[in-house]
């Protein structure tokens, strides 16, 4: 067997000693180097106007680097949208830009090396739009060339929201449903949130905890377009979390935002190539998850694309801050 010896081999190799037999040299095949690309789109849709930022981020790294392997410092990422819409992501001095970046976005990159080289940039207004067919072409510092292809989600516009530039209210310890349209291409909408302004109100609760918080919602089907804030949020971080107080925090924010607290909330309509890479439904086996790649060529790996909008919405039950209530409350 490539790479590995078969456990019939071991087998037979145990019941042999006994007798006395002679070992094959048996040779272990060295796995092979290859790039991995996670590389990801979101076009951010501004509330109130047309204005639309681009943030283009890439993680490249390798499966297995063995000893004079070239460094993927010095590579040229762009994406386009025709060949006079060209857009150049760019070195970064660390991971930040791709690790620690704004916990709002879909997720798609899932690993990380100490080799690994991170490259990003923002543009606003974005030189591509909701709904546009999208390439991605890579040239490793070695000439190798990666390419993918993926097509933005289009516009959804959220339903019934009450709110001034993007802003709006909440009472303390209340939910809200946010709905939206469906949009063009989704094959999967995501939600996550940014709390912040929480450790007072929770440490006279008797609860230690950061001031700033981050929870993912529900990860919802291309039909769903609702999720309720913030009751379906921080359920998967729950799941994974391994500190009762971190667990602790999380249950009572899913109660409703503590009074004078706030969250950024975000919804996203993410593509198939996001899905196929992050999720895999169904594609569970014995070591790990199957992940189905979207980049071809001199490696592997994903170029996931997104649209998604934004909400800050502040807990207010006297109104003070003047800004109009979100909507109903959610039983």
């Amino acid at each position: 067997m490539r790479g590995a010896l078969s456990a019939s081999a071991c087998l037979a190799a145990a019941t042999c000693l006994p007798a006395g037999c002679a070992l094959t040299e048996v040779a272990v095949a060295v796995p092979d180097d290859v790039i991995v690309a996670e590389v990801q789109v979101v076009l951010t849709l501004a509330p109130d106007t047309d204005e639309v930022t681009l943030t283009a981020l890439a993680l490249l790294h390798r499966t297995h680097r063995p000893q004079g392997a070239p460094s993927l410092s010095g590579a040229v990422v762009e994406v386009s949208a025709g060949p006079r819409r060209v857009v150049r992501l760019w070195q970064q001095r660390n991971l930040a830009g791709c690790i620690a970046r704004d916990p709002l976005s879909p997720h798609v990159v899932t690993r990380h090396t100490r080799q690994a080289v991170c490259y990003r940039v923002e543009v606003t207004p974005a030189p591509f739009t909701a709904g546009e067919k999208l390439s991605l072409r890579i040239t490793a510092p070695d000439g190798g060339v990666l390419t993918g292809v993926s097509r933005l989600p289009g516009v959804f516009t959220l339903v019934g929201l009450e709110h001034e530039g993007g802003r709006c209210r909440l009472d303390p310890g209340t939910n809200h449903r946010f709905r939206w349209t469906q949009a063009r291409n989704v094959w999967t909408h995501v939600a996550g949130a940014r709390f912040e302004g929480i450790a007072g109100p929770l440490a006279r609760r008797g609860i230690s905890a950061p001031d700033t918080v981050y929870l993912l919602g529900l990860a919802t089907g291309r039909q769903d377009t609702a999720v309720v804030f913030s009751r379906d949020f921080g359920v998967v971080n729950d799941f994974f979390s391994r500190r009762s107080e971190t667990r602790k925090i999380i249950r009572e924010l899913r109660k409703g935002l503590p009074d004078g607290s706030s969250a950024t909330v975000a919804i996203a309509a993410a593509d198939r190539n996001w899905v196929n890479w992050t999720w895999a439904r169904g594609a569970m086996n014995p070591s790990g998850w199957v992940r189905i790649p979207s980049v071809f060529g001199g490696g592997t790996g994903v170029f996931a694309t997104a649209t998604r909008r934004q909400v800050w919405v502040n807990s207010s039950g006297n109104g003070e801050d003047g800004l109009p209530l979100c909507g109903p409350a959610e039983p």
